[in-house]
């Protein structure tokens, strides 16, 4: 055997391993991708894993796509080679007869099956990246409710305990700031996220209006027990909708959020504030506790930035003035407040 036909029956039988590889692709590929996506819906709620898993089944399935480029590439290199090394004995697929049908000239042209492999391929690529974003998006609302969840859970679970710490600080205490603006009665007050009650029963109790809204079932009936006799409505409601019928239509001359903002998911903090803006009557004012300190899961609370607060609430409408900085009253060190008056 000579040279060159040794040659050429090397190159044809190197394109004969490559066409043999590049069929195995699909079955890879469906396996990859299969397995990854089974072991997304086996992960359940462990988002760093489902994550890389349906990230690797993005990037798998592209690097395979192009893998396919190129063994077609190189294959058609071989091609070129054995038609020029032997032309007479060469078949051509690219040039179907003119007899054939549309469909089957169609089919028969020489790329259809890597354009075929190649959809399926952009395809799983594609669906794996959507499942992501549409992954994290879920989570995303599955937080915020879990978080809003955990918070009112712990308050009702510990309402009893709570009560003591609360009521043993009273009002006078706890908001030297606002005595100036509640020494006079007959405001209409919201008070939000009112607890056992310890404010609001003050300020009814002063000659002021109170609207008293709690999440936390066994909060407001801890407070209607406490403060059985100051005249407060008590309701069922939360930002950010805060959309009670006992609210709906109504302004306020003065809105109290003590201890509220870190309950609000970051997602809800747009929103919320524009609530409290529609909720206080044009000059009246809404006064705003933020706790400084760090995040607690247990209690559904988030991390708060002072700065980011202000900044929202000038940008929905109010005149914001900072009032002070407070230690915590319950002599917890790792936790301070700063208090904001918004001026509608």
């Amino acid at each position: 055997m000579d040279i060159k036909t040794q040659a050429y029956e090397q190159n044809y039988q190197q394109f004969r391993s490559l066409n043999q590889i590049m069929w195995q692709i699909p079955v890879l590929a469906m396996t990859l991708t299969g397995g990854l996506w089974f072991g997304v819906a086996s992960l359940g709620n462990r988002p760093v894993l489902v994550s890389v898993l349906l990230a690797t089944a993005f990037v798998g399935n592209l690097t395979l796509a192009g893998i396919l480029y190129r063994f077609r590439h190189v294959m058609e290199c071989y091609l070129a080679w054995l038609k020029a090394a032997d032309p007479a004995s060469f078949v051509e697929i690219n040039n179907p007869s003119a007899d054939q049908g549309w469909v089957e000239r169609k089919c028969n042209t020489g790329k259809t099956v890597r354009t075929l492999f190649l959809f399926l391929l952009y395809w799983a690529s594609g669906l794996s990246i959507v499942v992501l974003v549409f992954y994290w998006a879920e989570r995303k609302d599955w937080i915020d409710m879990h978080d809003e969840t955990t918070a009112v859970s712990y308050y009702d679970q510990r309402a009893l305990d709570l009560a003591d710490s609360y009521e043993s600080v009273d009002f006078e205490t706890a908001y030297p700031y606002l005595l100036p603006f509640v020494t006079q009665g007959g405001l209409d007050v919201l008070d939000i996220g009112a607890g056992t009650g310890r404010d609001a029963a003050w300020l009814s109790k002063h000659g002021h209006s109170v609207t008293a809204v709690d999440p936390s079932s066994e909060m407001r009936a801890l407070a209607e027990n406490l403060h059985a006799s100051a005249g407060v409505q008590w309701v069922d409601s939360r930002l950010p909708a805060l959309d009670s019928p006992e609210i709906e239509g109504k302004v306020f001359d003065l809105v109290l959020l003590s201890a509220v903002w870190m309950h609000v998911a970051p997602s809800d903090h747009e929103a919320a504030m524009q609530r409290v803006f529609e909720l206080t009557k044009i000059d009246g004012q809404a006064f705003v506790s933020l706790r400084l300190g760090p995040q607690d899961d247990d209690r559904g609370m988030f991390a708060v930035s002072a700065t980011d607060f202000a900044l929202l609430a000038e940008r929905v409408g109010f005149e914001v003035s900072q009032v002070g900085d407070f230690p915590d009253l319950l002599g917890r060190s790792e936790v301070s407040w700063k208090i904001f008056q918004l001026q509608r």
